[in-house]
């Protein structure tokens, strides 16, 4: 009793507390995830004020000043010490602005096609290509899906694809919740084999980038060598669960096919000239994606997007006077702004078990445990990271647990970090997943259906996505083992 009670007497015990029920709040669905997830925050906040339990300061190795978040903060004295000035100063630094602004400027692109009519477009295009048959429906978008993950962040993949397939739903008067789970997973699946294709690819290639042993095999080649055959294997494996759990809804027969096979597509263009001029500078944008990997250009992904939204929006001249007008009202409108909330919620709610130093002791713990089998220690941080990525968006997790890798490799300076981090990529990407929550894309595809009168539900993504989430990681530690000492190390 007296250890438990030494326990609730700590002011960081409350951080945790705070942590769990809100992410229980979000997983009944009691209420709208985004206002659970900022109560937590304002839980957060007044544990701060009232019990002083987070560290405004934090010792760093290099002199002068130092990025803190994202925040510059000088030094106090010459104790290598950075601080901020509030407690408000510190929370907004846990929150991942770079990551908001990727989905913020790939929404905007998303919204510009939505109005010039390119999703209704694609929407005829898709069911005449699938003929009006479920499966091949669900084949054909989720093949797309992993395909543009590839290429660009699985959110952007999903911005565009999941309105297409609501029209689609729409039109043959069919169940959209098979589709959009299966685009949302498979564009994890897809975004896992590629350095752009997942948002916590990107910090873990930035984190590799400083580290000169392993800096040359997380490019973007780099991932596709070595996580492209297992995304390969974990796509045919998702599709034939989907197949299986699916039956009854692949075997339906949707109405209005004949009326839909005689539409042409192009009817449903409504602004050509914004459709093109949109479409030029996305294309653009997306191989900006890619070059200034393989060019070292030195600008961030976020920073290409918000610029490629800026000179879309600027390019954008609608036919319709009245629409040229009302264009950003109408652009504002079609963002997801509640889930950009609810990204920025989750930062701040990770941000805190950081701070108090549960990450930490998780790196430890970690190390005490199996870091003595390198191989093992990899295949655990390919669990514990699904595990964790299942609860919490794999985003803020990914960005709480490089530092864990991290410290896990100055316990052992003859530990090779590079299939840890590997791990991580893979454990990340497939363990969220299991969830709703688990993942960015799958955020924003549960706010896009709620467009529709079916909108997805916790239980009936859990159905999919655990038992997906446990066949790819077994694929993944497999893989681990087999190849821990040759394609996955430095």
């Amino acid at each position: 009793m007296s250890a438990i009670a030494t326990m609730i007497g700590e002011p960081r015990f409350w951080v945790l507390v705070v942590f769990l029920s809100a992410f229980g709040l979000i997983l009944s669905e009691k209420i709208h995830r985004t206002i659970a997830a900022w109560f937590g925050c304002v839980c957060i906040l007044f544990l701060g004020i009232s019990m002083n339990v987070f560290h405004l300061c934090h010792t760093v190795t290099d002199a002068g000043e130092a990025k803190v978040g994202h925040f510059i903060a000088k030094f106090l004295g010459s104790g290598g010490e950075v601080c901020h000035d509030s407690l408000e100063s510190l929370m907004l630094s846990w929150i991942h602005f770079d990551v908001i602004g990727l989905l913020l400027g790939m929404m905007i692109f998303a919204a510009l096609l939505e109005i010039s009519g390119f999703f209704e477009f694609v929407a005829v295009k898709a069911a005449k290509m699938s003929e009006g048959d479920p499966w091949k429906l669900l084949v054909f978008l989720g093949t797309l899906t992993p395909l543009l993950s590839l290429v660009i962040d699985n959110v952007t993949a999903v911005i565009i694809i999941a309105p297409v397939t609501l029209k689609i739903c729409n039109r043959l008067e069919i169940n959209p919740i098979p589709l959009l789970i299966a685009e949302a997973i498979l564009s994890n699946t897809g975004g896992v084999a590629s350095m752009v294709g997942d948002p916590p690819n990107v910090m873990i290639a930035s984190t590799a980038a400083g580290i000169p042993e392993i800096a040359g095999l997380f490019g973007f080649i780099g991932f596709l060598w070595r996580l492209g055959f297992i995304s390969l294997l974990a796509w045919a494996a998702t599709l034939g669960y989907m197949r299986w759990y699916y039956r009854d809804w692949t075997e339906s027969v949707p109405s209005h096919v004949e009326s839909l096979m005689e539409q042409d597509e192009w009817d449903a263009i409504e602004d050509r000239n914004l459709l093109i001029m949109t479409s030029i500078v996305l294309s653009i944008t997306i191989a900006m994606f890619t070059l200034t990997e393989l060019l070292h250009l030195g600008i961030h992904i976020h920073a290409l997007a918000l610029a490629g939204a800026g000179i879309a929006l600027i390019a954008a001249r609608p036919e319709d006077t009245e629409m040229r007008h009302g264009l950003m009202h109408t652009v504002s409108e079609k963002v997801e702004w509640a889930a950009l909330m609810f990204f920025a919620a989750l930062f701040i709610l990770v941000g805190a078990m950081d701070n108090v130093g549960y990450l930490e002791d998780l790196a430890y713990w970690i190390f005490d445990n199996f870091g003595a089998d390198h191989v093992v220690l990899a295949v655990v941080i390919i669990w514990v990271s699904a595990i964790a990525s299942a609860i919490v968006d794999n985003i803020p997790f990914t960005a709480a647990m490089i530092p864990v890798i991290l410290a896990i490799g100055t316990q052992d300076p003859t530990l090779d970090i590079a299939p840890l981090f590997w791990a991580l990529a893979l454990g990340a990407g497939f363990g969220g997943n299991a969830t709703p929550i688990g993942s960015s894309a799958n955020v924003v595809t549960i706010a896009i259906s709620e467009r529709s009168p079916q909108p997805i539900t916790t239980g009936e993504w859990m159905r999919i996505g655990l038992p997906v989430m446990l066949i790819t990681c077994t694929m993944a530690s497999i893989s681990m083992f087999i190849f821990h000492g040759t394609l996955y190390s430095s």
